[in-house]
């Protein structure tokens, strides 16, 4: 099980990776593929730093 800092530290990360995915959002992606990489990527992201924000109440 993992200890409360251990889950703020991969809160702190996910969210970190959440603003990198955004940014990439407003440079070209080159395709609809990368862009539909990125959102899938930016969606599962988002997931993780819910379930970390419910775990830590």
């Amino acid at each position: 099980m993992l200890s409360k800092e251990e889950v703020l530290h991969l809160l702190n990360e996910a969210k970190k990776e959440v603003d990198r995915l955004e940014t990439n959002r407003q440079e070209d992606l080159g395709n609809s593929i990368n862009y539909i990489e990125n959102e899938l990527q930016l969606q599962r992201v988002l997931s993780q730093v819910e379930a970390y924000e419910k775990v830590l109440g």
